[in-house]
């Protein structure tokens, strides 16, 4: 006799031990429903039928036999279509955002030097350069510019471009800077601090005239308006064959302005 499980249809052999009539109760091998051996016994198996393997027991030995659940990716896989942030687009959107905070930046600082002044006035180090303001090169006027070769310590051969600047601003002006120019085959280009400059340099050796060239003046010297100082430019090494030499006023500076 055979019992089928009401839920997915599967024969079992009922054991000979089994009495008929008696409220016995059996679970399915394959899906573990538990179910009463009230059902009849079919009609007719089919030739398929007869030939299906049954196990059969109250506690089926081995459960391999049912299916298990589908296994459930623990990763799903991405959707489809959604776009994936690109590192490059990043790094390029980066170096535009700050070109273009540098250029509102520079166009704020020329446009408004005076705010930018009394923005960072009382920064360390960089205030005072900030608040110090530019004046014309040409609120300083050079005269009885003269230039001509001289021997220096150790019988050296140097040309020296020498000078007075006078302040014609209605302002003090500091931290004048004059360029020397001369020219043979090749240019030469010196720059020094008028206020700083020795009297006289026979005396002095290459080495010490170099150092003096770089000296600036002491921070509290300023030059009155209407005022004039002596100014010194050495060139070491100079060329024979000398056509011409200048010196013009380069940058002046105003005493600072603080707000």
């Amino acid at each position: 006799m055979t019992v089928e499980c009401p839920r997915c249809g599967t024969l079992y052999r009922q054991p000979p031990h089994a009495q008929r009539g008696a409220d016995a109760t059996y679970r399915c091998a394959r899906c573990r429903h538990v179910f009463d051996a009230g059902a009849s016994e079919p009609a007719m198996l089919s030739g398929d039928d007869e030939e299906r393997e049954f196990a059969f027991d109250d506690e089926p030995e081995d459960d391999d036999a049912a299916p298990g659940p589908l296994a459930v990716a623990d990763d799903a896989p991405e959707e489809e279509g959604r776009p994936m942030k690109s590192p490059a687009r990043f790094a390029v959107r980066t170096m535009l955002v700050v070109t273009l905070g540098f250029g509102v930046l520079s166009v704020y600082l020329y446009t408004n030097p005076e705010g930018v002044r009394t923005l960072f006035g009382g920064v360390p180090l960089i205030g005072a350069r900030l608040t110090e303001a530019r004046l014309h090169p040409t609120a300083v006027q050079l005269n009885d510019v003269k230039g001509g070769y001289e021997r220096v310590q150790g019988d050296r051969l140097v040309f020296v471009i020498s000078g007075t600047a006078v302040n014609n601003s209605t302002v003090p002006a500091r931290s004048i800077q004059i360029e020397g120019r001369i020219a043979g085959t090749q240019e030469q280009r010196q720059v020094v601090f008028c206020g700083a400059a020795p009297r006289d340099v026979k005396e002095l050796s290459l080495r010490e005239i170099a150092l003096l060239q770089t000296l600036e003046p002491p921070k509290d010297w300023s030059l009155a308006p209407g005022e004039q100082a002596a100014f010194l430019v050495v060139f070491a090494s100079p060329p024979t064959d000398l056509r011409e030499f200048g010196a013009e006023v380069v940058a002046v500076q105003a005493p600072s302005r603080r707000g």
